[in-house]
């Protein structure tokens, strides 16, 4: 799936690339650990990232997220006093977060917030300071169509990885 800024170079792009673990074990938590390809350029920065991610069922939420999205269901979260944010679609990994900043006429300019592992190389590690989850984010404005096509994209890429 990819989420690309119609005005400028922000994207991410990301795929479910297999499970954590690659026999199941019998237990429900451990069998379900997808590792998330991703692919992100924001500004003049780019890097990519390959890690546990995501459960199967969170992965799904996503698909649900953007087309809450692309039916302008999914309310616009605002920057706190703070600085933070409170992403609506948020995982036990912190790796990766959505909200939406607003809607244009058909348009939505989303947020895809990445922690931990999912931060570019600069600003991971035990020898940086530690980045509060949710804090960074690459905004991208997309078309509403846009986001339904990530969500069936997004959909067709999880089939192969389904709840075992």
């Amino acid at each position: 799936m990819e989420l690309k800024d119609l005005s400028g170079p922000a994207r991410v792009v990301l795929h479910p690339a297999g499970y954590e673990f690659e026999s199941v074990v019998g237990d429900d938590w451990e069998d379900n650990w997808l590792i998330i390809a991703g692919e992100v350029v924001s500004g003049e920065e780019e890097w990519s990232f390959r890690d546990p991610s995501l459960l199967v069922d969170d992965a799904i939420e996503i698909a649900d997220w953007l087309e809450r999205v692309a039916a302008r269901l999914e309310e616009p979260t605002e920057v706190g006093e703070s600085g933070d944010i409170d992403p609506s679609l948020a995982f036990t990994e912190p790796n990766l977060a959505f909200s939406v900043h607003n809607y244009g006429d058909d348009t939505a300019v989303i947020r895809v917030h990445l922690s931990a592992e999912a931060l570019p190389p600069d600003r991971r590690g035990p020898n940086v300071d530690h980045i509060a989850e949710y804090a960074f984010w690459v905004e991208a404005e997309i078309t509403l169509a846009d986001a339904a096509t990530a969500a069936a994209t997004w959909r067709t890429e999880l089939a192969a990885f389904p709840r075992r």
